[in-house]
């Protein structure tokens, strides 16, 4: 009898999971993106799961994300939890500081569910950056080409991002989440997007007295993507702020605007050079990351005689990257970014340009265990001609479920 029961367990369980097997969607190909609005970032796809079908229905659903513990060493400066080139601007001198943390862990959830008209997708996912406590990174659905929530801007690309253990991309490089509405249109050879997306005046930080800031209309960006190896983008925005509150003078409007190039050129079959190259004004916002808070280091506006003025801004890098074998990989980059404020304006303690290098080497011991090092440096100039650089060692280790 017992036998029985455990035959029939056995064939139930197997039937089931046969049954899984059949309703549920094909994994994405590693490499590729799982929906338009969340790339594969680094590595081995994390974010890639079989699927588990909800049974009598036609949505399968995924739970996924990584447990990672970085530990730092500086040698000059405290770059912060996630490295943060922008912490020389308000330094915290050490004569060497060690620090473990595992802020970066991440959970996320995805859904995909079957109709006449192609997948419906969701996408949620949060982080513990910078505070230790659940805070957002990505909410969105997509259907039928069109995206709505709150995820990567559409201004930028992964196309010549590279991989580094500090968490997104070098200093240089557009890099901002925010809310949105997009559309996509998948052409034979590439993709072209179009989104209206979220606002943000930011006023340089010692004119936040004399203006309010006040955003009427959505940002327009707009990208094409070739095949993985080239990223045309732009952006056309309304920046304004308002003489509502009696302590703030300034009512003006002025816009801003910016493109963006990034490219990922195969020299060997195992070796790439990656680049990236943006410039505009009034787009400090979409530039600052890593470590931008608030974006209050990267200002899209300053005051002039009663009068908004956008901040000019430029960016870019280039990475060499090289697959050893399919476990070891490398990457060397190097990137910088400039803005152009006045000097003795009372801004003296803003950056004026930043320059940033890295070298890594990294075990993918398998395909949800990562180990490696690397090397990064941040020279920084303020526009009170002051100038810090700083050194770190970060060693991590990540397991992906």
């Amino acid at each position: 009898m017992k036998k029985s029961k455990v035959a029939l367990s056995v064939i139930l369980a197997t039937g089931m999971l046969n049954a899984g097997v059949v309703a549920a969607m094909p994994v994405v190909e590693a490499g590729q993106p799982i929906v338009t609005g969340e790339p594969s970032r680094v590595g081995p796809p994390w974010n890639h799961r079989s699927t588990i079908n909800i049974p009598g229905t036609k949505t399968d659903i995924a739970f996924g994300g990584y447990v990672k513990l970085d530990m730092l060493y500086d040698a000059d400066y405290d770059l912060g939890d996630a490295t943060s080139p922008f912490a020389l601007l308000n330094p915290a001198a050490t004569d060497g500081r060690t620090d473990f943390t595992a802020y970066e862990s991440r959970l996320n959830f995805r859904s995909h569910t079957q109709t006449d008209y192609g997948n419906l997708n969701t996408f949620f996912e949060v982080h513990f950056l910078p505070d230790g406590k659940l805070n957002l990174r990505h909410a969105y659905g997509e259907y039928a080409g069109f995206l709505a929530g709150h995820t990567w801007t559409n201004f930028m690309s992964f196309v010549g991002s590279t991989r580094t253990l500090a968490l997104g991309d070098p200093i240089g490089y557009a890099n901002e989440r925010q809310g949105q509405i997009r559309y996509t249109h998948r052409l034979e050879d590439g993709a072209l997007s179009v989104a209206l997306e979220d606002p943000d005046t930011v006023i340089a930080r010692n004119d936040a007295g004399i203006a309010s800031e006040e955003s009427r209309l959505p940002d327009l960006t707009l990208r094409y993507e070739y095949q993985r190896m080239l990223a045309l983008s732009g952006v056309v925005r309304e920046l304004s702020t308002n003489d509502n509150i009696p302590t703030n003078t300034v009512d003006d409007k002025v816009t801003g605007y910016g493109v963006q190039a990034q490219f990922s050129l195969p020299l060997l079959a195992s070796t790439k050079l990656n680049g990236s190259y943006a410039i505009g004004s009034g787009i400090g916002n979409y530039m600052g990351n890593p470590g931008n808070i608030n974006h209050k280091h990267a200002p899209d506006v300053y005051v002039r005689n009663g009068s908004l003025e956008t901040v000019d801004i430029q960016g870019g890098g280039v990475s060499l990257n090289h697959n050893w074998t399919p476990q070891w990989f490398s990457s060397i980059g190097y990137s910088r970014i400039e803005q152009d404020l006045p000097q003795n304006s009372g801004y003296d303690g803003l950056f004026e340009k930043m320059d940033y290098a890295f070298a890594n080497v990294i075990w993918d011991v398998t395909e949800r265990l990562m180990v490696g090092a690397e090397y990064q440096y941040a020279d920084l100039n303020t526009i009170g001609g002051e100038e810090r650089d700083a050194s770190r060692l970060q060693l991590s280790a990540q397991y992906q479920f």
